[in-house]
């Protein structure tokens, strides 16, 4: 029976630990000197949040109002460059609350780059965005 416990409370321990991780990541960006930040969704009944991005620390998005995907789904991230192809950015899954928190580590060209984008697609993830995106959150025009 101890042996069953300490297995619980070590993959407790494990996911509290890649938990911790994510909200360090998380503040690395939120506190970047760098940082900017856009909002999406106001003012409407579907997804809405915020989207931070630091060129040298990836790009954090916080949301609420998205629904868990179905099953065999997953939200995909895109970061949309200026005249160019989306770049995956990465697969993530909404809470069942609708909230969501994904972060994206990688440098950022914020000059080269107009939008981070999220779709819905299979589970695996895909090259290019086969859905109409649910999140567009354009970076600040003085950025561009």
């Amino acid at each position: 029976q101890f042996s069953e416990e300490a297995t619980v409370l070590r993959q407790q321990t494990r996911t509290q630990n890649i938990e911790l991780t994510g909200l360090n990541e998380a503040f690395a960006i939120l506190n970047g000197a760098d940082t900017t930040v856009t909002s999406f969704g106001e003012k409407q009944p579907r997804a809405k949040g915020k989207v931070f991005v630091n060129p040298l620390q990836g790009v954090l998005l916080i949301a609420s109002n998205l629904p868990p995907a179905p099953a065999g789904k997953a939200y995909e991230m895109w970061v949309i460059p200026k005249g160019g192809a989306p770049v995956r950015a990465g697969m993530f899954q909404a809470a069942g609350d609708g909230t969501a928190m994904h972060i994206e580590r990688r440098t950022v060209d914020l000059a080269a780059t107009a939008a981070v984008a999220v779709t819905l697609e299979v589970e695996a993830g895909v090259d290019a965005p086969s859905n109409i995106p649910l999140i567009v959150a354009p970076l600040p025009p003085a950025l561009q």
